[in-house]
């Protein structure tokens, strides 16, 4: 090879300086390390990928609590008493022992009697005349989980003239009973 004359290169074969070193073999090593860093890159995302895109099945399962009924307890006003020929307004009362929240929303008479305290009863106030005004009342009234509420429905409650003469100034009972739902949230 001449002095000062670059060797000349021959194709698919290394070429060597004049100490022997291989001419090139960086820059083709270089493709080489590329290459193998995309495919690593691919790979481990792909991997990334399919680990956020696992799906699955199964099943669950679960109980229901148990419903307790309300309990309610109504009496006339205080403030409007009661004669025959009257309306007067009922206050009642609601106790809900149910884990959760409900919403009454109708009121009617109950199974029963309305009765008189027992004084009264005792002194001759068997047939009351007391009734409720309309055969059912719709209402929404909220009332929490495990404690009670009152509420005012007006012209609620009638006296009629059948009511024994002992019935004067007593104070009445009136069975009621609710509809309702869960008001939970």
């Amino acid at each position: 090879m001449p002095a000062g004359r670059p060797p000349d290169r021959v194709p698919g074969h290394p070429s060597r300086d004049g100490n022997g070193t291989l001419l090139g073999s960086s820059l083709r090593a270089r493709p080489a390390i590329v290459v193998a860093a995309v495919a690593g890159l691919a790979v481990s995302g792909g991997i990334a990928w399919a680990q956020w895109r696992l799906t699955g099945s199964g099943q669950a399962t679960g109980t229901a609590g148990t419903v307790l009924g309300l309990r309610l307890s109504g009496q006339p006003s205080p403030q409007e008493p009661l004669y025959p020929g009257k309306l007067t307004a009922l206050s009642v009362t609601v106790h809900n022992d149910n884990r959760f929240p409900v919403l009454v929303t109708t009121i009617r008479a109950g199974a029963g009697a309305v009765t008189a305290d027992a004084a009264h009863r005792a002194a001759g106030c068997v047939t009351t005349g007391v009734s409720f005004a309309k055969p059912a009342t719709a209402v929404a009234w909220p009332v929490p989980s495990r404690s009670s509420a009152t509420f005012r429905v007006s012209n609620a409650v009638k006296m009629t003239n059948a009511s024994d003469s002992a019935c004067r100034g007593a104070t009445f009972t009136v069975p009621l009973a609710a509809s309702g739902r869960s008001d939970a949230r």
